[in-house]
Parts: structure tokens; C-alpha cells; sequence
């Protein structure tokens, strides 16, 4: 557990031209076990850090010491120096604790022995704060017509093309009145017949069959009809023939 004296205290300024600070209490990150994210003799561990400073702030302002390589924000101190970092939700607006790790150990040295950083807010940084970051959040959730719009259509356009694959896949995949099915390129190695194709297929076969025979057999007798007709005209021609002849000599001259 660390104690009081341990920690220097760094004045903090929202701006430059501020009168009144906020104090932060630092010290270096020393540990037995070593940290990849708290690398010895290079982390600062800071407490009372504001609710309203961000990492990027944050940066800033210990950069008047030397180069950062990175600042993390946690909601608590770890419970051993040498854990490692948690990063914490943005939106959970409470006083925090930071790790500031520079890029040399000089850095670090420099800053504890000048006790001085730069200012949060600045005009090419700005750090909005009350009434201002409520409006820019507020704005912030109000989405733009315009950008709402094309994401509309973009999504509305992928929904219109996929439901045509759909349909085009389906009607590739339906079964026509003879039972056969279309095969496009993206089906060419699928072969959709059922159960109920193959009985179609075979009912249409049976019935092609029975009609081809009927047929024959309606000829057939039409020819055989036509046969016997030419035959039973012979006959009564021949029967005919006898009887005049039988006539011929039965006939007497009877003048009286």
C-alpha cells in the first residue's frame, strides 16, 4: 500500500489563463514483478485524475515533460502495482486513476522534480466540458438525413439483389410440366429429382406407350375391316354372277 508522502503534487489547469487548478498526485509505477504494460522506471501512476479528462488530454498534458507513449485511464487502482491495466468505459463519468508511460526514463524523472504540465483544454485540442460536450453528445446521437439515406438504400439495394438470387435459384430448382429441371451454372453440379419427378416421369413414359399401342390396334382394324369389306363384295359379285346364270338357262320361248 502506498502512503501519502510517496505522491508529488502536480498542479492541473483547464486553461492557461485559469487562476485556480486542479491537483493531481503521482509517482512512479515501482514494482518487484515486472508489467509489459507498466514498464519499470518509464509509468507514472497518477491519482485524482477529473472526470472530465480523456486519455487524449491527458497526453497532452504530460507531454510538456517529454515524448508519451501512452496514457490508460482506469475507473480503480489496481490492487498490486504490477497488475495489469484495465481500460475502462468511456461513459462512466467519475474521478479516475491514469497510467502515464513515457517513451525514456528521463521523461518520467524530468516531470516529478518540475511539477509542471500543460493545461487540459487549448485551442487547437479542445477538451469540451459541461453544457458544450452535452450539446456536441446530444447532436452526436442524431443521425444525419443524408448519411441515414444512402444507408438505407445500401442496405435496401443488398436485400432487393439477394431476394432475385433467391427467386433465380428457385426457379432454376422447379420442376417443368415434363419433370425435367433447369440447370444453370450455379446448380450445373446439383441434380434436384424427387420422388415425385421420377413417378411423372414414368406415368408420362406408360401413357406414351398405351397411346402408340391404341393407335396400332385402331389401324389394324381399319385394314382388316376394309379386307372383309372387299371380300364380302366378291362373294355377293360371284353369287350374283351364279344366279344370272341359272336364270339364263332356265328361260324358255313361250310365244303362246
Amino acid at each position: 500500500m502506498s502512503s501519502a508522502d510517496e505522491f508529488t503534487a502536480i498542479d492541473l489547469k483547464y486553461k492557461e489563463s485559469d487562476t485556480h487548478c486542479h491537483q493531481l498526485f503521482a509517482k512512479e509505477n515501482a514494482s518487484k514483478a515486472t508489467c509489459k504494460q507498466k514498464p519499470p522506471g518509464r509509468t507514472l501512476y497518477v491519482l485524482n485524475v477529473p472526470p472530465y479528462a480523456t486519455e487524449q488530454a491527458l497526453q497532452h498534458a504530460f507531454s510538456s515533460a517529454g515524448e508519451i507513449e501512452r496514457v490508460v485511464l482506469q475507473e480503480k487502482p489496481s490492487s498490486k502495482e504490477s497488475a495489469p491495466i484495465e481500460r475502462m468505459d468511456k461513459d462512466v463519468f467519475c474521478f479516475k486513476v491514469a497510467y502515464v508511460v513515457f517513451a525514456k526514463p528521463g521523461a518520467l524523472r524530468k516531470l516529478l522534480k518540475t511539477k509542471s504540465i500543460n493545461a487540459l483544454h487549448t485551442e487547437e485540442r479542445p477538451l469540451l466540458t459541461g453544457v458544450d460536450k452535452w450539446t456536441k453528445a446530444y447532436h452526436e446521437r442524431i443521425p444525419n438525413p443524408a448519411a441515414l439515406q444512402q444507408e438505407i438504400d445500401q442496405y435496401m439495394e443488398s436485400y432487393d439483389r439477394k431476394i432475385e438470387e433467391q427467386k433465380a435459384a428457385e426457379s432454376n430448382n422447379a420442376v417443368d410440366e415434363d419433370g425435367w429441371v433447369t440447370v444453370s451454372k450455379k446448380s450445373s453440379s446439383v441434380f434436384a429429382q424427387t420422388q415425385g419427378v421420377v413417378k411423372r416421369l414414368e406415368k408420362k413414359l406408360y401413357e406414351g406407350q398405351s397411346e402408340k399401342e391404341l393407335k396400332n390396334f385402331y389401324t389394324f382394324q381399319i385394314r382388316e375391316s376394309k379386307k372383309n369389306d372387299v371380300i364380302s363384295l366378291r362373294k355377293k359379285y360371284d353369287r350374283d354372277l351364279k344366279k344370272m346364270e341359272q336364270i339364263k338357262k332356265a328361260k324358255r320361248f313361250k310365244p303362246y
